[in-house]
């Protein structure tokens, strides 16, 4: 006697009940029955939950075994996805259909596929499946599992498969071609995405949306508005999701005016303004510098609890510098995440507030926000761009504490900023205990060893780098060939230029040129220098002539530092340096006529010397002075100690180098000049304020003058401390009356 109909379950626990009343009426193992409790308990469960699955499976497992039964057994694991525990079990559940000589339909491999898509197998075991599928499906199913197919290959990040499951198919339909499209355009197959939508015989919103998006990714905005422009001209017209790819594009391009007929485009159609498109529309507005229309937008629809309309106009403050504005709206939000932090603290990092970008980040300590390693490498390198020692340590205790993963790139980070603060001790240390390194780690180590003054120990981890097996490459040469540069190794200078060539195939580029140009020049062999200029094959740029300009001054070559000029002048004619440098060479060689002429083009032209300036970290705070500088709270601390630095040098001999003041005064005004300069004021002001075993760290933005340099050596010697001075090209560690440099810089 056939059953009587059942009813249909809505959710587990009605199926639960079914399955009872089954069992108790002896239906439980009819093949109609349980066809129906598991196709019904199967359509109730709740997605990625682990327990109904094993519920459906267990009841799987006690049914009469069909092909239908086990394709609804393979739903089952795909609608459970990755929460099944077990992402070999769809597998398992095929092997034991073909073992049970139960031949697999359309639908079987349709969730074999899909589940692959989700599970993401090895390729291999993809490929057998779809050996499988071809094999043993009827043709007629072909469509229906081809295009789950091609799905599982375009997830998987297979291009070539997905090209071929797609050409394998003898009748294509419109969503085969829409999903190879746009599955080519998401992996980045753009030209063979945009050839298949010409030979596609039907065009439509969702492939030609799926090509823009993928253009605007992948930062090629003209080719997005070309392909926007190309879609309107075949009359489709574009959805919402077409409109948030070309706003991207909008505003990697600049373009306000596209942008602003997309914004009247959203208001004709009536398109309902959903967060993304929200979004889209205050970023575009924003990189644009409309933040009018931005803020317009933003106070419409975009003050909502959730944080992406905040961070997109918040961000688009911080990149055009007006952060006081982002930090306003950033105080109103009420929910923030990692990406507005970052933007926050990117805005102060860009404009020099680096204190308040790492109170930032310690304000996202405090709202339990899991720190990214994108956070900490922006602040570190910050750190290392300002000479931030005390901040570059508090972030090295926050990666100790394992408040972010360390890898490669952090540990890279970490150690560029403690060479860029002069602290190659604890670089050392850094680079020591890294358990993995790159190419870029070494480098890292590499050319902060030559800014400190230590080229032979750089040349000693670029022999030791090799050993190790890891490849120079161009930036690793540069890296060695600035450490000959700044050591003066002209031996090893030369062997390593040919070396990058013989031996790696690199082909020396311009800042190749430059350090070799630069390390000749050093070396007083100008001639030797002159003729790599002439036979380069790049055309020299200012940074080389500035090099052939400096070295000329040093040796005392005017001919050549006349010509060197002529060049510097027509390659920057409004950069300062070039004029002061040519007026201090005539100076130097009493040629006061050409120094006189060299004062009236520079007023001619405008062109205002760079004034210098000298900055020093004390407690977290960043003091920066100028020459002749009464304006720090502590000038008289400072003037006394500097009398004091006067008295002591004279003492032990030293004797000011007067000849570098050029203005007509008398010698004692220029003893009290030289005695002025910013370098020398940060360092009066250090020696009063850190503790005695603290080295003295200051930061100079121009060369420091060879009178400083004198000066700074006695200091170290008499105050028995440690000066680090970084200036303009390199590092000088002053220890006990010596400098790194060993008096050449």
């Amino acid at each position: 006697m056939p059953p009587a109909p059942w009813p249909t379950p809505r959710t587990v626990r009605q199926a639960a009940v079914l399955h009872a009343r089954l069992t108790a009426s002896g239906y439980f193992l009819h093949p109609p029955s349980a066809h129906h409790l598991l196709n019904s308990l199967v359509n109730c469960l709740v997605p990625f939950d682990p327990l109904h699955l094993r519920y459906a499976l267990h009841l799987f497992d006690r049914m009469p075994p069909s092909t239908f039964l086990y394709d609804t057994a393979l739903r089952a694991c795909f609608r459970a996805g990755s929460s099944s525990g077990d992402p070999d079990r769809p597998f398992v559940l095929f092997r034991r259909m073909r073992r049970a000589g139960i031949r697999p339909d359309g639908f079987t491999f349709h969730f074999l596929f899909k589940c692959s898509s989700s599970h993401r197998p090895h390729a291999l075991l993809c490929t057998m499946l779809h050996a499988a599928c071809l094999r043993t499906m009827l043709p007629s199913a072909a469509p229906f599992a081809s295009n789950s197919l091609i799905h599982m290959y375009v997830e998987l990040g297979l291009a070539a498969d997905a090209r071929r499951a797609f050409d394998e198919i003898p009748v294509k339909d419109a969503v085969a071609w829409i999903m190879v499209i746009t599955g080519l355009a998401k992996m980045g197959m753009l030209c063979d995405a945009r050839l298949l939508l010409s030979q596609a015989p039907m065009r439509d919103v969702i492939s030609w949306t799926g090509l823009i998006t993928a253009y605007s990714r992948a930062g090629q905005a003209k080719e997005a508005v070309g392909c926007f422009k190309s879609m309107l001209s075949e009359g489709i017209a574009p959805d919402k999701v077409t409109v948030i790819g070309v706003l991207s594009a909008c505003a990697q391009l600049k373009d306000l005016e596209l942008g602003r007929s997309l914004h009247l485009l959203i208001k004709e159609k009536g398109m309902l303004t959903s967060e993304n498109l929200v979004v889209a529309l205050i970023d575009m507005y924003a990189k644009c510098g409309d933040f009018g229309h931005a803020r317009q937008v933003f106070d419409a629809v975009g003050r909502g609890r959730r944080p992406q309309s905040w961070n997109a106009i918040i961000d688009g403050y911080c990149k055009h510098g007006h952060v006081d504005v982002a930090r306003s709206l950033f105080d109103q939000m009420e929910v923030r995440d990692i990406i507005t932090f970052n933007s926050m603290m990117t805005g102060y990092i860009h404009s020099g507030q680096l204190r308040e970008a790492l109170l930032l980040f310690m304000s996202m300590r405090r709202h339990d926000l899991c720190v990214d390693n994108f956070t900490v490498v922006s602040l570190l390198t910050a750190c290392a761009s300002l000479g931030a020692l005390p901040q570059g340590r508090a972030l090295h205790a926050c990666i100790e504490q394992r408040l972010v993963e360390a890898d490669i790139y952090l540990g890279t980070a970490l150690l560029d900023m403690y060479m860029k603060c002069g602290r190659v001790d604890e670089a050392t240390i850094v680079f020591q205990r890294m358990g993995k390194r790159d190419v870029h780690t070494w480098t890292a180590m590499i050319a902060g060893l030559a800014f400190n003054g230590m080229g032979k120990a750089a040349l000693e981890h670029f022999y030791q780098m090799r050993c190790d097996g890891f490849q120079p490459n161009s930036v690793s040469y540069i890296a060695v060939l600035a450490a000959c540069s700044h050591s003066c190794l002209l031996n090893q200078g030369r062997l390593y230029f040919d070396e990058m060539r013989i031996l790696y195939n690199i082909h020396p580029q311009i800042e190749h040129y430059g350090c070799m140009i630069d390390l000749l020049g050093r070396s007083g062999l100008l001639d030797e220098a002159m003729d790599l200029v002439k036979t380069m094959p790049i055309q020299p740029n200012a940074v080389i002539w500035a090099s052939i300009l400096s070295a000329c001054r040093v040796h005392k070559h005017i001919d050549l530092a006349q010509c060197a000029a002529e060049h510097l002048l027509k390659l920057e004619p409004d950069e300062d340096g070039v004029y002061v440098q040519l007026y201090n060479i005539y100076i130097d060689s009493r040629l006061w006529e050409n120094a006189s002429k060299i004062r009236m083009l520079m007023e001619e032209r405008q062109v205002k010397k760079t004034a210098g300036y000298s900055s020093i970290t004390v407690a977290g705070q960043v003091h920066k002075f100028v020459v002749s500088d009464k304006s720090h709270p502590r000038i008289l601390e400072i003037t006394a100690m500097m009398e004091e630095i006067s008295h002591r040098l004279k003492s032990v001999g030293y004797s000011p180098l007067t000849s570098q003041i050029t203005v007509d005064v008398d010698e004692e005004e220029k003893e009290q000049t030289l005695l002025a300069h910013s370098e020398k004021l940060a360092i009066s002001f250090g020696l009063i304020s850190l503790a005695p075993n603290l080295p003295v760290h200051i930061i100079k933005n121009l060369r420091v003058c060879e009178d400083c340099h004198s000066t700074i050596k006695l200091i170290s010697r008499l105050w028995n401390r440690e000066i680090i001075v970084r200036d303009r090209s390199r590092f000088h560690h002053f220890r006990e009356g010596t400098c790194s440099c060993n008096d050449f810089w």
